[in-house]
């Protein structure tokens, strides 16, 4: 790769264009013109070829802090998908540069990009220094933002995967050609004896599948078929469907083997490949290194989900609902994708504990709690908010999508089989919820909380076992 240092271009031109492309970005928007462009000449710019790699798992370089200009970057760990950088002003490598052991993380070029490198040294104030200069400022303010919005992805992601251990990972495999999904099956079956395995005949079959269905790896082909107009439709399609799932994905085809096709590919999150024809060993190393990266996924989430789960429901308790709120909030300034909160409340539990004890009680709660947990999608976080009140969060979820899913959980309650609901003053055990979603609906995580509470509240006057929206609120108080 091509490195070019700043410092010796007083006059460079570029300079001043690489300051206007980044000036406006999240990390920069706040950094006076002139300080930035003195912080830029401390940096190298590097010139990156498509697939070449700018940092790879393992290594012990130096450690630097790395702002995208141009191009796409994939950032990858323990073969695992883990972010793209696509726009000005990305930075990656800030982890680095606080824990400067070697790097846990490979950075490679989906296509040809351009990037500044800044060396671990502009982090670092001298002792001798009597004041700190605005520069050390200016980056250490870079570097706390973005580990903030590191934290909150991972907080996400993290939620995403399936926790516990009552279930084997379940794998798809997609692809026209029944000799190569038997192929794939057999490979898979040699290394991975606890799994199931779902197969899809055509992209369309797999695209069609309900969302509810979770995977913990998709191995699929896209060849276009004529199920679609065209190419375009059909990827389209694809990345749509593969992104509900939340996991890794897998191509393997003849498609692969052109390098644009892969470019496509890897727009649409797919984080790893292998062309057509292919070895026996090529195949049982990929899928190898899926199965370790998953395993040793599990074992930290367990530790994990032992310290944040509720023991009674088994659902989030309360610090990881708090925690994954301000994630939310934390991404939505880079992201523009509105969430939603749901807040529910089982309708006169008091009566139900007072009639029937504090162990019938605790039945229904843990009811309520399973309703929640197999109705969500994948990556939403259902959690007990103390009481007989529960929260469900839904990233990238709008007010409409947030309203539908809501009546879904109600009726789902409503239908549930609890004993001795007949004896309930409306004759059956129900539940109210109220709905909310930020921005529109409030500000900050507080906001949003009390404005989900109002259309709880709201909802019980109104006669209970309802979905009570904050636009209806806005409705009532004009």
């Amino acid at each position: 790769m091509n490195r070019i240092p700043m410092l010796r271009q007083e006059e460079h031109t570029e300079l001043y264009l690489f300051s206007e492309a980044i000036k406006d970005r999240r990390y920069f928007r706040k950094i006076p013109m002139k300080l930035l462009l003195e912080m830029l000449r401390l940096s190298q710019l590097v010139m990156l070829s498509q697939d070449e790699q700018l940092v790879h798992e393992g290594d012990k370089d130096p450690p630097e802090m790395y702002i995208l200009l141009h191009g796409s970057l994939m950032v990858t760990s323990q073969g695992e998908f883990i972010s793209r950088l696509e726009s000005p002003g990305d930075v990656v490598g800030e982890q680095a540069i606080l824990s400067p052991e070697a790097r846990t993380m490979t950075v490679t070029a989906e296509v040809d990009s351009r990037v500044l490198a800044f060396p671990n040294d502009v982090f670092r104030v001298a002792e001798e220094m009597s004041h700190i200069p605005a520069i050390y400022l200016s980056f250490a303010s870079i570097l706390a933002e973005k580990l903030r919005i590191t934290e909150a992805q991972a907080k996400l992601r993290r939620n995403a995967r399936p926790q516990g251990n009552a279930t084997p990972p379940c794998i798809a495999i997609v692809d026209i050609d029944s000799r190569e999904r038997r192929v794939i099956r057999g490979t898979l079956s040699t290394l991975w004896k606890e799994m199931k395995i779902v197969e899809y005949a055509s992209p369309k079959e797999f695209i069609e599948t309900p969302a509810e269905r979770r995977f913990d790896l998709i191995i699929l082909d896209p060849l276009y078929n004529h199920d679609y107009h065209d190419e375009q439709e059909l990827l389209e399609a694809l990345g749509e469907s593969v992104g509900l799932h939340n996991c890794p994905v897998f191509a393997v085809s003849e498609w692969c083997n052109d390098e644009s096709n892969r470019e496509k590919l890897a727009q649409m999150g797919i984080g790893d490949f292998l062309g057509r024809p292919y070895s026996t060993f090529d195949l049982r190393h990929k899928l190898s290194a899926f199965k370790v990266a998953y395993y040793r996924q599990r074992e930290l989430e367990q530790v994990e989900h032992a310290a944040d789960t509720d023991r009674l429901t088994n659902l989030a308790n309360r610090r990881r609902m708090d925690e994954f709120l301000d994630a939310l909030v934390t991404l939505y300034p880079e992201e523009r994708q509105p969430f939603s909160l749901i807040i529910t409340d089982v309708d006169n539990f008091k009566h139900y504990n007072d009639t029937h004890g504090h162990q019938m009680g605790d039945v229904v709660l843990a009811s309520i709690a399973a309703i929640l947990k197999r109705s969500v999608r994948r990556g939403d976080l259902a959690a007990r908010f103390g009481g007989e009140e529960f929260v469900v969060l839904l990233p990238k979820c709008d007010k409409p999508a947030a309203l539908k899913i809501a009546e879904k959980l109600r009726q789902a309650v409503e239908e549930e089989e609890i004993p001795y609901q007949e004896q309930q003053p409306s004759g059956n055990l129900t539940a109210t919820f109220g709905v909310a979603t930020y921005p529109f609906d409030a500000e900050n995580v507080d906001m949003l909380l009390k404005r989900a509470d109002e259309c709880l509240y709201q909802g019980k006057e109104a006669g209970r076992n309802v979905v009570i929206g904050a636009e209806m609120l806005q409705s009532t108080a004009a």
